[in-house]
């Protein structure tokens, strides 16, 4: 099997204080693509270690090799501390994560746009369709983020901030029927039998409600 030059990632971690699953976690991938990093068993590949450099502000380069660790831009070249971690997430990202989510939610979106309005100015002549090409590229990249990253329970948490009342009308005969086919609907919309009611009478109920996590979706108000 051929070995690979070990890289500094075992002395960022050090100087982070941070365990290999720690660590893994934070930059979305497994405990074993660190230990391998770590080891010399593959390659720490450029895409990654730009990746970290920019969650960090350690120098990219030399997190790709063994030797002294640098601050990335720091002009002398000088070794990298806790202090310039400290720095970096103060000035580069912002005092808090929040802050900087809104920060880079813009930057990001008036990329996407002008990707996604180049890709239509591509396929304006009718014999191309690159758009649909180009949206399902970024649903798929959405999707892979939100795996190596294990953001499922986090987006929920953010979806549920997006609730919005539904309404949904049936008569008291449907209302009836969906507690026994559709249990969980008839609870959601708080269903309460009344033997009064003819099963023709109509019932209007309203619940709240957040939209599901799907890329390429209107995920805001409950639109599709």
């Amino acid at each position: 099997m051929k070995k690979y030059p070990p890289t500094n990632i075992r002395t960022l971690r050090s100087i982070l204080d941070l365990t290999q699953s720690e660590f893994a976690e934070a930059v979305g991938v497994s405990h074993d693509a660190v230990v391998s990093w770590e080891n010399g068993r593959n390659p720490l590949s450029k895409s990654f270690a730009r990746r970290i450099s920019r969650a960090t502000g350690a120098d990219e380069q030399s997190l790709m090799k063994q030797g002294p660790l640098r601050v990335a831009y720091a002009q002398p070249k000088k070794s990298f501390t806790r202090d310039d971690y400290d720095h970096h997430r103060k000035h580069f990202w912002g005092n808090s994560d929040q802050a900087s989510a809104a920060r880079e939610t813009g930057r990001c979106a008036d990329a996407l746009e002008l990707l996604f309005r180049a890709a239509a100015r591509a396929g304006a002549g009718g014999k191309t369709l690159p758009l649909p090409a180009v949206v399902d590229s970024f649903v798929q990249w959405c999707r892979q983020t939100e795996e190596d990253f294990q953001l499922i329970q986090h987006l929920d948490a953010e979806l549920e901030t997006r609730k919005h009342p539904v309404s949904l009308t049936k008569t008291y005969g449907q209302w009836r029927e969906e507690t026994i086919k559709q249990p969980n609907l008839a609870r959601t919309y708080g269903f309460q039998d009344n033997p009064k009611k003819a099963n023709n009478e109509s019932l209007t109920l309203t619940a709240e409600m957040f939209p599901a996590w799907a890329p390429g979706w209107d995920m805001r108000r409950g639109k599709r």
